[in-house]
């Protein structure tokens, strides 16, 4: 009785783990995608105030311009903790991307 019991406490046990793991690894994904995306969204929406405010006229908007001009605190990538490199980029040209130096 007791190599019974034990097969089915490790077949659970298993089971679970199958389950557990690739589900908690697409909610962690899935999570850093939208602070991600957040944080772009944040960049870009300031560097659309700044635009069309006609504070900032060029083509491309660096960060030191946004941070200056538009009180935008300063960011960073919110998976890796590095804070953007303030010659980093809005393009206007290509409806307001977000480009990472």
């Amino acid at each position: 009785m007791g190599k019974n019991r034990l097969c089915i406490y490790c077949t659970i046990l298993i089971i679970l783990i199958i389950i557990a793991v690739p589900s908690t690894y697409k909610v962690i994904t899935r999570h850093n995608e939208r602070m991600l995306k957040n944080t772009i969204q944040k960049i870009v929406e300031s560097a659309k105030d700044c635009y069309y405010n006609d504070s900032c006229i060029e083509d491309k908007i660096t960060l030191e311009e946004l941070y200056e001009k538009t009180g935008l605190p300063i960011m960073n990538n919110p998976v890796t903790k590095k804070i953007y490199n303030e010659k980093s980029y809005v393009s206007v040209s290509e409806g307001f991307k977000f480009i990472e130096m």
